[in-house]
């Protein structure tokens, strides 16, 4: 593993409170390069969802490329890849370092069985079985991977550990480690010299508190160990990001996303900035066994976003215009009061209400809701939620872009009032984003979207009132532009360092072809 820094501006520290962290020694400018780290392994995701697990589509052991299985195979281990002469296939760092170990297992019984091939075929497992690998090719690049941290008796007794037992242990035991250790033993040599239960267990902690997700080119998924990546402390308002360069070995880039001033902690996020408090913080607790304590987690009003506020309902069916915020944010049990009223709300009442919302916005974006659904879903639920609620948000990011581009709703159908809606929609989110995430390092893409469709609405929006009369020099049309103008810009600019992404390059192309045809509207409006 080789770690290059481009600047010694930050030393590894350590206090009882965060345990290991980096501290600023000088201050950083924004956009600094801090370091760059190769992986100590990558593969498949460790925590791949249901339906993921059953997909006849799969990543090639190879290269991580889609492939179909039963249709191309590894010819050593049988392990389905894109093609048969894969280069992955027999590169030390991606397939040829389990490929020997696979080579065990008999295959799915009954071999044409889609059930015994979904249960053979566990892409999940794999991760688990590579950082094992390891020790083969670099014991001493295994023991400082065991040396990260695995929360291992914390997580004892656990939903994880028990599904991890089940799922990844017990299955690689099964069908790959006992019949290597008979072998192991039939020959007098060890191939493996550590290949317990327990040690699995260890890697599946380690994975799940320090993985990281790497987004593909080609729209999928994968995980890497980083292992100087894992330290970054966490904060939900961080001050740094990280890229991966997918064409360079999945080498992680972390740099400095806004102005860092000398003394502070290197921080990023192991959350997503659109959850609310609540979430990031069980979240947090049970995937990074630590409770998140930051300014923003502290402040009931999440920075004046209220992306976690409840609508008052009042007192005996008088209506209230105030909003339900927690007591204590950090009290996972705290009351609820209202900020305009007397009235509380149990911490039970308020984890009751927001599970059952939560089950129906699941539900909504699962079954790919229609329009008509959306718009009802968003209308009953601003009757309990903040109109920044973030369920809400999630719910109206996906109406604004379905706005525009499904069938019957193209912009030139919309209604006018629909338009209007959308782009006042765009203004209430871009100010959203614009407060968690004011250096733009963090909610790229989705800003980015939310830019682009709220150009391409006030640009219908001025193309109806052109063509109803309105003079090209009045004040409204100009401004309109000038404001489609801004976001475009904007989109530009936060998706800087979303180009290694598949999303990325194409918005980017979509933003590029807008802003010529808005610059040449406002030059031929002059």
């Amino acid at each position: 593993m080789q770690i290059v820094r481009h600047n010694e501006n930050a030393k590894l520290s350590r206090n009882e409170e965060v345990g290991r962290f980096f501290l600023a020694t000088e201050e950083i400018p924004k956009d600094t390069i801090l370091f760059t780290e190769a992986p100590m392994v990558i593969g498949p995701k460790w925590n791949l969802a249901e339906y993921e697990q059953r997909s006849t589509t799969v990543p090639c052991v190879g290269c991580f490329a889609d492939c179909q299985l039963g249709l191309y195979r590894c010819e050593a281990c049988q392990w389905p890849a894109c093609k048969p002469d894969c280069p992955g296939l027999e590169n030390a760092n991606l397939h040829a370092l389990e490929c020997g170990i696979l080579r065990f297992g008999a295959g799915p019984k009954p071999k044409h069985d889609p059930e015994a091939i979904f249960d053979y075929y566990r892409y999940d497992a794999l991760l688990v079985l590579k950082c094992l690998a390891l020790q083969i090719r670099n014991r001493q690049l295994f023991d400082q991977m065991m040396e990260l941290e695995s929360h291992y008796e914390a997580r004892k007794g656990t939903p994880f550990y028990r599904e991890a037992d089940e799922r990844t242990v017990q299955y690689l035991l099964k069908n790959f480690l006992n019949p290597l250790k008979k072998m192991e033993e039939q020959q007098g040599k060890t191939v493996l010299p550590v290949n317990d239960a327990k040690t699995l267990h260890k890697i599946s902690g380690i994975l799940e508190v320090n993985a990281m997700v790497i987004p593909l080119s080609n729209g999928r998924e994968i995980c890497g160990l980083y292992p100087i990546g894992c330290m970054l402390e966490h904060c939900c308002m961080p001050n740094c990001f990280y890229t991966f360069n997918t064409t360079k070995g999945m080498k992680l880039t972390f740099k400095a996303g806004r102005d860092i001033k000398k003394g502070e902690h290197l921080t990023t996020t192991y959350t997503h900035s659109l959850w609310g408090t609540q979430q990031r913080r069980e979240h947090l607790k049970a995937n990074k066994y630590f409770s998140c304590t930051c300014t923003r987690c502290a402040d009931a009003t999440e920075m004046g976003t209220y992306l976690s506020a409840l609508k008052c309902m009042g007192i005996d069916g008088n209506t209230c215009a105030g909003y339900q915020l927690p007591l204590n944010p950090l009290d996972d049990t705290s009351e609820w009061k209202c900020n305009q009223c007397p009235i509380q709300v149990e911490a039970d009442q308020v984890n009751f209400l927001l599970s059952k919302i939560g089950e129906e916005v699941d539900d909504a974006m699962d079954r790919k809701a229609s329009v008509k659904q959306l718009e009802d879903l968003i209308f009953k639920l601003l009757t309990f939620l903040h109109p920044n609620h973030h369920f809400l948000l999630q719910l109206k990011h996906s109406l604004i872009q379905m706005y525009g581009h499904f069938k019957g709703y193209a912009t030139n159908q919309l209604s006018d009032r629909v338009l209007e809606e959308k782009v006042e929609t765009c203004r209430q989110m871009t100010k959203v984003i614009e407060t968690l995430d004011p250096d733009s390092f963090r909610l790229s893409l989705y800003a980015a979207v939310v830019y682009f469709e709220q150009q391409s609405a006030l640009v219908e929006i001025n193309e109806r009132k052109l063509r109803s009369g309105v003079p090209k020099l009045d004040e409204g049309v100009q401004k309109n532009y000038n404001e489609a103008l801004h976001c475009l810009m904007k989109g530009k600019k936060v998706l800087v360092n979303e180009m290694g992404t598949q999303q990325g390059k194409k918005l980017s192309e979509e933003i590029e072809k807008a802003t010529e045809r808005v610059e040449a509207i406002i030059v031929s409006l002059k």
